[in-house]
C-alpha cells in the first residue's frame, strides 16, 4: 500500500510535520454508481487482512488524538467526536526494511498500526478511514517512537517510508527512500503487486485477470514442474487457497495438478474428528493369515505415505493436498510435524548434520519419529506378509536416510490446502501456522453470461445476478 508522501519520516526535523496517516480513499459524496463511502487505495485488502490477524486489545492501545494532542485509549476514542475513532489496533513483531536495494530484518522492533475513522459529522471527510502509524502510538509498554528510533539508528540517511506490504499475515515490509534525496519520482517508486480493489469494476478486472492467467499460464506459483530428470531441483510450495464456499478452491488445485500422475498426489480432508494419528499414522493390530497370531504394525496416514513416496523418488514432484484445512484443528492434527513446515531458504545456506547436507527446500528442522522413519525405509508396501527395510536410502548425492535420521520434508514435496473463510463451524488457525503458508484468495466471480446469473428466483421476476448486485450495494452502504 502506497503511503502519502512525507507521512512517515523516522526522524523528522527542520520543521517537517508528517501527517502519520494515509487515507483509504472514502469520499462523503456519492460518485456515479459508487456507494457514498468506499475504499479506493490499491493494496488496502493486504493491509486490513494483515492487521486483522495481528489485532491487539484496544483497551491497552493509546494514541495522541485531537487538536489538544491528548493521549486517548482506543476504547475511549469513540466517546468524543473531536477524536478519530480507533477501530482496530495491530502489532507487528516482524519488520523488514527495504532501502537502496538492501533489506534488513528487525526482530525486536514492533510497530503498531491503527485503523481510524473520522466521526465528526461536520467534517468534510466524515466517516473516512485511515491507516495511522504515529510515533505517539503505544500498546501496553510498546511505543512506536522507540521502534522508529531503533530502525533509524541503523542507517546514515534519514529514512522516509513510502509503502507498506504485509507478508504471511504477520511480517510488515517497509519500503523506504532517503528524505534528502530528490532524484526520484514518488509515484514511480516500486511496491509489490497487490490486488486492485476499486469497487466499481473489480469484477471486470478479476474476470480479465483470470482469463489472462488461463491463456498465458505464466503464474510462477501455479506452474507445475517439467518432466522429471535425475538432476532436477525443486522449489517446494506451501499455499492455502481461501475463499467463500463454491468459489472454486478445489477446482483451482485440480487444474494445477491435472498433469501430475495420481501416484504423486495424496489428498486428505480435515474434519473435527480427524486427529494426528489419522494424519501421520498409528499402530494397529494385524491378524496374520492361517491363524498366525496377532502382531502390531504401523499403519501410515496420508502424511507418512506422501513423505515415503517423495523420499524414494527424488527426481519426481509430489503433492499433499489438504481440503478444508480449518475444518479440523490443524495445529493438533499436524502435531510435532508442524515443525517441518519451516523450509530452508536460499539465503539461509545449507545445513550439515550427521553427514547429510540439507539445502534449499528441505525442512529447517527435523522430527524424530521411528515409525515414519521405518516406513520410509520399507522396501515395498505391496506384500504385508514380507516386510523388509533398506539400511539406507539415498536422496541425491548429499543425503542418506538411515534408521536414526530425523524426518524432514524434502524439496520435491509441496503442500496445497483449501480454507473456507465464511463458515462458523471451523477452527481458528493461529498466525504461527498461517505464516508458514502463502495465501491466495479465490474470488467468487459470477459471470454475467452464466446460467446462474440469468436464473430467475422462483416466479418473482428477479434474477440472481441483479439481486446479487443490489444486495452488495446495500452491504457496502454505511
Amino acid at each position: 500500500m502506497r503511503l502519502d508522501q512525507g507521512s512517515l519520516i523516522f526522524s523528522p526535523q527542520n520543521g517537517e510535520c508528517p501527517s502519520w496517516e494515509t487515507a483509504l480513499g472514502q469520499s462523503r459524496e456519492p460518485r456515479d454508481d459508487m456507494p457514498p463511502y468506499y475504499f479506493k487505495a490499491e493494496g488496502y485488502e493486504n493491509m486490513l487482512k494483515g492487521m486483522y490477524f495481528n489485532s491487539v486489545p484496544l483497551a491497552k492501545t493509546s494514541c495522541v488524538l485531537g487538536k489538544k494532542k491528548l493521549f486517548v485509549t482506543a476504547s475511549e476514542s469513540y466517546l468524543n467526536p473531536e477524536y478519530q475513532e480507533i477501530q482496530l489496533a495491530s502489532k507487528f513483531d516482524n519488520i523488514i526494511v527495504h532501502f537502496q536495494n538492501n533489506t534488513k530484518i528487525f526482530r525486536n522492533t514492533p510497530i503498531i498500526l491503527l485503523l481510524t475513522k473520522i466521526q465528526d459529522v461536520n467534517k468534510s471527510h466524515y466517516r473516512r478511514r485511515s491507516i495511522k502509524y504515529s510515533p505517539h502510538t503505544t500498546y501496553d509498554t510498546i511505543k512506536n517512537q522507540e521502534s522508529f528510533e531503533e530502525i533509524q539508528r541503523h542507517y546514515q540517511d534519514r529514512l522516509m517510508c513510502y509503502g507498506f506490504f504485509i507478508e504471511h499475515f504477520d511480517t510488515l515490509h517497509l519500503y523506504c527512500v532517503s528524505v534528502d534525496d530528490n532524484s526520484y519520482t514518488y509515484s514511480n517508486l516500486s511496491l509489490p503487486q497487490t490486488e486492485w480493489t476499486d469497487w466499481a469494476d473489480w469484477e471486470l478486472k478479476e474476470r480479465k485477470k483470470n482469463q489472462n492467467e488461463i491463456l498465458a499460464n505464466s503464474s510462477q506459483e501455479d506452474s507445475i514442474v517439467e518432466p522429471p530428470s535425475q538432476n532436477q531441483s525443486f522449489t517446494p510450495s506451501q499455499i492455502i487457497y481461501y475463499g467463500v464456499p463454491g468459489c472454486g478452491k478445489s477446482n483451482k488445485i485440480r487444474e494445477q495438478l491435472k498433469d501430475v500422475p495420481e501416484k504423486n498426489k495424496v489428498r486428505v480432508v480435515f474434519h473435527p474428528e480427524y486427529c494426528n494419528a489419522d494424519f501421520v499414522g498409528q499402530i494397529y493390530p494385524y491378524v496374520k493369515p492361517d491363524n498366525g497370531g496377532v502382531e502390531y504394525r504401523f499403519k501410515p496416514g496420508p502424511f507418512a505415505e506422501i513423505v515415503r513416496r517423495a523420499y524414494r523418488n527424488p527426481a519426481e514432484p509430489f503433492f499433499l493436498v489438504i481440503e478444508e484445512i480449518n475444518r479440523g484443528n490443524a495445529a493438533a492434527i499436524f502435531g510435532e510435524m508442524f515443525q517441518l513446515l519451516d523450509r530452508i531458504r536460499p539465503e539461509d545456506g545449507p545445513e550439515e548434520l550427521s553427514g547429510n547436507v540439507y539445502d534449499t527446500g528441505w525442512s529447517s528442522y527435523g522430527v524424530t519419529n521411528i515409525d515414519v522413519n521405518a516406513y520410509v525405509r520399507q522396501k515395498s508396501t505391496d506384500n504385508p506378509e514380507k516386510i523388509e527395510y533398506d539400511d539406507s536410502i539415498p536422496y541425491g548425492d548429499k543425503i542418506k536416510f538411515i534408521n536414526n535420521t530425523a524426518v524432514r520434508l524434502p524439496p520435491n514435496l509441496s503442500i496445497y490446502a483449501t480454507m473456507n473463510t465464511n463458515d462458523q463451524n471451523v477452527f481458528t488457525m493461529d498466525n504461527a501456522f498461517q505464516r508458514r503458508f502463502k495465501s491466495k484468495m479465490i474470488r467468487n466471480v459470477l459471470d454475467e453470461n452464466s446460467a446462474q446469473y440469468k436464473t430467475e428466483i422462483d416466479d418473482t421476476g428477479v434474477y440472481w445476478g441483479d439481486f446479487r448486485k443490489w444486495i452488495n450495494e446495500k452491504i457496502l452502504l454505511p
